[in-house]
């Protein structure tokens, strides 16, 4: 989604470049391309940061700049579903994945996590 949001992004911005530049509008024109490359940037600056893995012991996520941070299964505390993704909360954290890349192993054992916590 945030591709094609890029590429709306550069065809839209293309277009008013092309139009400003053919009435002599130069300035205006660079402008327009300086905001459009920004606007391109800030959207696709998040892809690929966020890596999760886990094992028998819990998750362990970690954004591209940051340390991980390893989260125990026997941690987390609640699990809410909305339009963003998967958010799972816990004692020490919290963490958001996407419902695209959310792998159905990881989401059957988080809830089996949780269901134990609340089960004791």
């Amino acid at each position: 989604m945030r591709i094609a949001r890029a590429l709306i992004y550069a065809a839209l911005g293309g277009l008013l470049v092309l139009i400003n530049l053919r009435s002599g509008n130069t300035t205006m024109a660079g402008g327009i391309a300086f905001f459009v490359l920004c606007a391109i940037a800030i959207t696709l600056a998040n892809l690929g940061r966020t890596e999760i893995t886990w094992d028998e012991k819990g998750v362990s996520v970690r954004r591209v700049p940051k340390p991980p941070k390893f989260i125990r299964w026997s941690d987390m505390r609640k699990l809410k579903v909305d339009h963003l993704g998967y958010h799972v909360l816990a004692r020490n954290g919290r963490f958001r994945i996407s419902k695209e890349n959310m792998p159905p192993e990881l989401l059957a054992e988080i809830r089996k996590s949780i269901r134990g916590q609340n089960n004791s």
